[in-house]
């Protein structure tokens, strides 16, 4: 089976008001970190923006794996970081384009 989108973030510049703003915006219940609790597609606010794109994590079973594979098809892994939801890599394809890979913990999947 292909890899599909796992997580999906906004970065934002104040993760307080982005919360308040989206949590009244859209419903969503929004955990201390960020996460979206009453979602059925795992989604969550981060605060690492503004941007003006949101942040795809695509769902692997094994983030070592799939970040050197990242490098042997010609693309990079820029950053590796391990939070409660799982390790994620932040990776470019051949031409630039980033994306993130992300292994879910138990309990995230």
């Amino acid at each position: 089976m292909p890899n599909e989108l796992g997580y999906f973030t906004l970065p934002v510049k104040d993760l307080a008001r982005a919360k308040r703003f989206y949590g009244a915006l859209f419903g969503w219940e929004i955990e201390e970190g960020g996460h979206v609790a009453n979602t059925k597609f795992p989604l969550g606010l981060s605060a690492s923006g503004p941007a003006e794109l949101p942040n795809a994590y695509f769902r692997v079973d094994d983030i070592d794996a799939a970040a050197a594979r990242v490098g042997q098809l010609g693309g990079t892994v820029r950053a590796r970081h391990v939070y409660p939801s799982g390790p994620n890599a932040v990776c470019a394809d051949p031409d630039g384009t980033v994306f993130s890979l992300w292994q879910p913990a138990p309990g995230f999947e």
